[in-house]
């Protein structure tokens, strides 16, 4: 058992502890994760099973298309114990605007950094080789799921992608994407969107975009999505998913305490959607940005835009890399560093922007974006 996360070679020593192993592969990344704790792989292979289905080569531009299995290898080890590093003096990740509480404490050591979440009491050692998660990880299982998907989106932002915030699906290879803040609809709209049988699911809640002289490559995270209740009990296909009950008492409820409930659920693509609707590359044809509200007594509208004009549109997309990226040299990020808008705006040069505005009618949002699906 790890008790000491400052003392690193008996963080080392503990990792042979890690017998059992799976195999998982992201276009180009191959990660094998480690653990004391079998059932936990078998949750986490479970949770990934559509994309271990996926080709390993890149439908992406030809500058950055990938014709061979896997080519770079990494090493993730999930030990299963009690919580660990209550006593240490945690340095406060900043969170995002408007975001309240204490959520990620830090502490930098040699070669890497230790990330503690809070709540559950979960530790993470993001270093450029053999990164641990350490804690209750049987009873944290998203919290793998996301120190994994940290791993991806590092390896692709050291090959000059830039991080959104939004949703995204794809018709034939063209990536719509959306974007909003926290609590915009972005994952309600990219789901009600999936009930066209000829889209398939790309992301919920982050996206990489590269510019390039063929288009916009665009990948989407390997994590399913994870929505509030209220996604769920205005779906009829997902509803299901959520006990009688809790549709009972979440019925009663005001819309706009229902909007703003934090309560998260998963949603297995395949299992809801059908087989082979997931996937994880693209192009970026088109972005939607959120702009609608509750209130609204305007009609939904959506609307080109001209970011040569208009920028701060794009406010939205913007993301911060966060506490787990380090670049090539093993250096972490400034963690209030964040790509300007005039940045994102140049990676969108080759995309479509456009605003839905008015009241938030999920219906006719999926009309509108509908015309815009490739023939």
């Amino acid at each position: 058992m790890i008790k000491a996360l400052l003392n690193l070679p008996h963080v080392d020593d503990a990792l042979s502890r890690c017998t059992n192993t799976i195999q998982l592969a992201f276009a180009d990344l191959s990660i094998t994760v480690h653990s004391n704790e079998t059932m936990l792989l078998a949750g986490i292979a479970d949770y990934y099973r559509s994309y271990l289905k996926l080709p390993t080569t890149l439908k992406l531009p030809a500058t950055l298309k990938q014709t061979t299995a896997p080519t770079t290898a990494l090493q993730v080890f999930a030990i299963e114990q009690d919580a660990v590093g209550e006593e240490l003096n945690w340095l406060d990740v900043p969170r995002e605007a408007g975001k309240q509480g204490r959520k990620e404490g830090y502490l930098d050591v040699e070669g890497g950094r230790w990330i503690k979440k809070f709540k559950t009491g979960m530790v993470f050692l993001q270093r450029p080789d053999q990164v641990v998660a350490v804690g209750p990880c049987s009873a944290n299982v998203a919290q793998i799921i996301n120190f994994i998907n940290n791993q991806f989106l590092n390896h692709y932002l050291r090959q000059g992608f830039s991080l959104g915030h939004a949703s995204g699906f794809s018709v034939k290879g063209e990536v719509t994407a959306i974007a909003a803040g926290s609590g915009g609809g972005k994952s309600t709209l990219m789901l009600r969107c999936l009930e066209n049988p000829e889209r398939n699911f790309l992301t919920n809640d982050r996206i990489l975009i590269k510019k390039t002289a063929q288009g916009t490559a665009t990948m989407g995270l390997a994590k399913l999505p994870r929505v509030n209740p209220g996604t769920l009990l205005h779906a009829d296909r997902l509803r299901h998913i959520l006990p009688e009950a809790r549709q009972a008492a979440l019925r009663e409820m005001p819309q706009s305490e229902l909007w703003s409930l934090e309560e998260k659920y998963d949603v297995q693509i395949e299992d809801e959607y059908g087989a082979d609707r997931v996937c994880l590359t693209g192009h970026l044809s088109r972005l939607v940005m959120l702009d609608w509200s509750l209130n609204s007594p305007e009609p939904t509208c959506l609307e080109r835009v001209d970011l040569a004009t208009q920028p701060d549109v794009i406010e939205g997309l913007r993301k911060r890399p966060g506490p787990f990226y380090q670049d090539n040299e093993g250096v972490f990020a400034d963690l209030n560093a964040i790509d300007s808008v005039a940045h994102y705006a140049d990676e969108l040069a080759n995309v479509t922007v456009y605003r839905l505005t008015g009241k938030i009618d999920f219906d006719r949002a999926y009309e509108l974006i509908a015309a815009l699906d490739p023939a």
